[in-house]
């Protein structure tokens, strides 16, 4: 058994999924300059909630830099983080890379389709909130 890229899940009030290696492991493995990390706040279509924003929800995608950009790991916050590690979990482990998770087409409206929208980096500085449908 290889337990390797074995996905987890926090079953807390808003889930956390993660498979992989975080930024911080990447980085250690990698050098900072061969990582890239795209990332987004969104809202998810469970919070039609006037009170709950887009900044309670979090993506962090994190890839080689050089192509063709393997992923090397995927953080999830918030609803059915679970279901959205494990579907993406096996993308990982098969060593897809970020062009591939790019053209899977998302299911919408769910979370899941969030991931397959990721285009900001955290290099680029650009505000990585999500907005619209």
């Amino acid at each position: 058994m290889d337990y390797s890229n074995v996905p987890t899940t926090v079953f807390t009030p808003l889930e956390y999924g993660c498979v992989g290696l975080s930024e911080e492991e990447a980085v250690a493995l990698h050098g900072q300059e061969h990582v890239e990390v795209y990332h987004a706040y969104y809202k998810p279509l469970e919070f039609t909630v006037p009170d709950r924003d887009a900044s309670q929800c979090y993506i962090k995608m994190v890839c080689l830099r050089e192509p063709p950009q393997l992923v090397l790991g995927l953080h999830f916050l918030g609803p059915n983080a679970g279901e959205v590690t494990q579907g993406f979990a096996l993308g990982i482990k098969c060593g897809a890379s970020y062009a591939q998770v790019m053209q899977t087409v998302g299911i919408h409206p769910t979370c899941s389709e969030e991931v397959v929208k990721l285009h900001i980096t955290k290099r680029s500085g650009l505000e990585p909130t999500v907005t619209g449908c």
